[in-house]
């Protein structure tokens, strides 16, 4: 068996009201909070900032909300919230929303413990990519509170952040653990459809990804193989629109479990093939992330590659789960690409080879093109 190593940083609470049940912890981690959130859709309840302003209010700890988190947060966008952290002065940060917001908080919680003259492109990415980093590097406690069921961003060490000096995504070169993550299916329930989609298909993803890459290991595929079989339990019920309190229980620890697992091994193709259509084209994170994914497995030479996580996600074939993922995606998705846009994508995607490299078969720009094409077949005009 080949060596490896297994880093979990991040306490778990789950179940209903956990935040409230709770609030004790939170006055461990200081006496002024800075809460990093977004501005929810028209008709939709932040249930988790209610528990949290209710907890602080009880506890006597004043804080302050910023809701600017945009979708894949530019850069410039965390230095503007951590500026007006900075002025508030908080002990402790608490992120609360999806992958975008817990993003968001860490990269302020980590430029605020900074000199307040850095230059935040040079702070989050130069040295040593985050993978190699071992322990956490946020000095300020940080707790995570997601509102969506996607990223699980609350137990990863990364963040994903929108580079302006470079036109794409990256992932910002520290480890950025939250101190503790509370999960509560009440606050993802009575999320817009493609909300519930979007991130169903990212966690997806992230377990299938991990679990394929050459860099995964026995410990880290035994929890994704957890949280596919979690998605094998809910997923016709997503696609008839009839889920349940138990399934949206089952969605927001399969996104936690992925979330432990993509993080030891990180992800491989679809993530990176989907950042542009996420940079360039607005397509929602998870969607763009899953939307070759099917293609990619349907494309291995070797099937049997890929027939431990068909089987495990609860598809006979991978016919079938390709079509399913399509399925998922057309009733969200409409976008126009070019061919030319597919080319000059796989040659950017084709200019980084560490992606490349934690594919299991040799794979280079022609078939990077192909997955694309067939992906996105639909869209091209």
């Amino acid at each position: 068996m080949k060596a490896f190593r297994h880093y979990v940083a991040t306490p778990v609470f789950f179940g209903k009201n956990v935040v409230r049940e709770n609030k004790q912890l939170f006055a461990g981690y200081g006496k002024r909070a800075f809460i990093v959130t977004d501005e929810f859709l028209n008709g939709c309840r932040n249930y988790a900032l209610e528990d949290v302003e209710a907890v602080l209010n009880e506890l006597g700890i004043p804080y302050a909300i910023n809701d600017n988190t945009e979708d894949n947060p530019p850069v410039e966008s965390c230095v503007a919230i951590a500026a007006e952290a900075r002025t508030f002065g908080p002990d402790f940060i608490i992120g609360i929303g999806g992958g975008s917001a817990l993003d968001t908080a860490k990269v302020v919680d980590y430029l605020l413990t900074q000199p307040e003259e850095v230059d935040a492109y040079d702070a989050l990415f130069s040295g040593a990519p985050f993978y190699e980093h071992l322990y956490q590097e946020l000095q300020l406690p940080l707790i995570g509170i997601p509102t969506t069921a996607g990223t699980g961003s609350e137990v990863t060490g990364g963040a994903v952040l929108t580079r302006c000096d470079m036109d794409n995504k990256d992932t910002a070169r520290h480890k950025l653990y939250c101190s503790a993550a509370f999960l509560d299916a009440r606050y993802i329930c009575e999320s817009p459809k493609f909300l519930i989609h979007t991130g169903a298909m990212d966690a997806l993803a992230h377990g299938v990804e991990t679990y394929i890459n050459v860099k995964s290991n026995p410990l880290n595929r035994s929890i994704a193989a957890i949280g596919m079989q979690m998605f094998a339990s809910y997923k016709d019920n997503m696609l008839n629109d009839s889920l349940t309190y138990e399934d949206y229980e089952q969605m927001l620890l399969a996104s936690n479990v992925m979330g432990q697992a993509f993080m030891q091994a990180g992800t491989c193709l679809p993530h990176g093939m989907g950042y542009p259509l996420s940079h360039h084209k607005g397509v929602n994170h998870g969607l763009s992330c899953s939307m070759t994914l099917g293609e990619w497995l349907r494309g291995f030479k070797d099937q049997s590659i890929v027939e431990p996580v068909v089987r495990l996600c609860g598809f006979a074939d991978t016919d079938e789960m390709a079509d399913y993922i399509n399925e998922i995606l057309s009733r969200d998705v409409d976008i126009s690409v070019s061919n030319e846009e597919i080319d000059a994508w796989a040659k950017q995607f084709c200019d980084n080879p560490d992606r490349l490299s934690r594919n299991p078969e040799p794979i280079g720009v022609e078939e990077i093109t192909g997955i694309y094409r067939r992906a996105l077949a639909r869209y091209i005009k």
